[in-house]
């Protein structure tokens, strides 16, 4: 008999959507290192197990130096998956999931992945960069970095210059702009480094911010920063599944008359979106009609 938690996991990763399945990989490492760690504490942290757990963490966690992690170059793409602790993981799957779900509903859900996978590209080499060449960071350097953080932010920041105005009911606090909560996460982060607060995880969330907005503002002008990362996920999904048989389509050839029609069918829709934007700015349109205004600037 089929256990019905592995089945309702396995039946939310075939559905597809990029919110879920980032949070499934972050609380299965999480879940995996939280088991290995339970191990090593019942058993009394004996050598062979502990050097095991340790050499684990170690080389899934970001090197903060330029050496370290020329060693471990695969650690920018593991680091952003890994968590130790259950406040981190618990607030980070939380924001991911709200403000994936907006920006999801304003663009479409295949910019999550990639724009996550950018913010924590970005900022690592962040805090890399500025740990390494800033003196008075240059302590940190010899610690790692985990943790969703930097991609998340990328996410925040991405929907609120996208639809700045868009509001968020604040417990306690009510309705709130998406550019204030975006702003004050920006602002948290500043005073956390005045602090000597987690600095190299803040450098991080800024640069994950900067590709937040720099992804959003390529994506107004229509272009996509997501295509080669969906490329490479298609196709490395592709290798996962199972061959079928060639279907054969006919597709029927079009007469001229019928490709004129539509041709100009198609340009009075673009030309009612344009005269919306110029009347009610980009956010009035729906998610239908941005895809259909990215799809029309593609094409030319």
């Amino acid at each position: 008999m089929a256990n019905p938690i592995i089945e309702d996991v396995k039946a939310k990763i075939r559905s597809g959507n990029p919110i879920t399945v980032l949070i499934l990989i972050n609380v299965a490492v999480f879940l995996t290192i939280s088991l290995l760690r339970i191990l090593l504490f019942l058993t009394g942290g004996f050598g062979a197990f502990a050097s095991f757990v340790n050499f684990i963490i170690e080389n899934i966690s970001l090197p903060l130096s330029i050496s370290g992690f020329l060693h471990k170059p695969w650690t920018l793409i593991t680091h952003m998956f890994t968590h130790v602790d259950v406040p981190h993981i618990f607030w980070n799957m939380i924001t991911l999931y709200w403000f994936g779900t907006i920006l999801s509903e304003y663009t479409s859900t295949k910019k999550i992945i990639p724009l996550y996978l950018l913010g924590g590209i970005a900022g690592a080499f962040t805090a890399i960069f500025l740990i390494n060449i800033i003196a008075s960071l240059n302590g940190i350097a010899q610690g790692t970095g985990i943790g969703a953080s930097a991609g998340i932010t990328a996410i925040i920041v991405a929907a609120a210059t996208l639809v700045p105005n868009y509001k968020m009911n604040l417990l306690f606090i009510g309705p709130v702009k998406l550019i204030y909560i975006a702003a004050f996460a920006i602002f948290i982060d500043v005073l956390n480094m005045a602090s000597y607060h987690n600095v190299g995880g803040n450098l991080a969330h800024l640069g994950g911010a900067l590709m937040g907005y720099v992804f959003i503002v390529q994506y107004k002008k229509g272009r996509d920063l997501s295509t080669g990362i969906n490329r490479f996920i298609n196709w490395l999904s592709s290798l996962f599944k199972t061959s079928s048989k060639m279907k054969v389509a006919y597709k029927r050839k079009v007469s001229d008359e019928e490709y004129n029609y539509n041709k100009k069918a198609q340009q009075k829709q673009i030309d009612t979106i344009l005269d919306k934007i110029s009347k009610s700015g980009y956010e009035s349109l729906s998610k239908t009609e941005k895809e259909i205004l990215f799809k029309a600037s593609g094409k030319k």
